[in-house]
């Protein structure tokens, strides 16, 4: 069943899907970890929680409505103002203490390295004495 929602001028028009956190990931060039990069224009480190296990991260945002923006009387409103959430599951186990996130230019980066069972390494071959 489609919903629609009051587009102003008696105006109807299809309800859009609920907002989702939409997000780049990717490994290191190293192998050593991943990265996530998802893009949350407006928001403030404050806005942001970051739940971590060993074999996955939740990311969840809080938006906090400014008052200048609650006297606004919007045309539209395109930018998501209910709290959203989304779960990133990685192949092999993180190392939860080293996780580290980034808030620049309304990109939030997370850098999640490897934990040291599930990183891949080269062993050198010593000559026996």
């Amino acid at each position: 069943m489609v919903q629609f929602q009051h587009w102003g001028l008696g105006k109807m028009r299809p309800a859009l899907p609920s907002p989702r956190l939409t997000a780049d990931i990717y490994e290191t060039l190293d192998g050593d970890g991943y990265v996530i990069e998802i893009p949350l224009a407006g928001r403030r480190p404050e806005e942001i929680l970051i739940d971590a296990t060993s074999k996955s991260l939740t990311v969840a945002t809080k938006p906090q409505q400014d008052q200048a923006q609650s006297d606004r009387r919007y045309i539209q409103r395109e930018q998501p103002l209910e709290p959203m959430s989304r779960l990133f599951e990685f192949p092999v186990e993180i190392d939860t203490d080293q996780v580290r996130a980034t808030l620049a230019n309304g990109i939030l980066k997370i850098e999640a390295p490897k934990a040291a069972v599930g990183r891949r390494r080269l062993i050198r071959v010593e000559p026996s004495a």
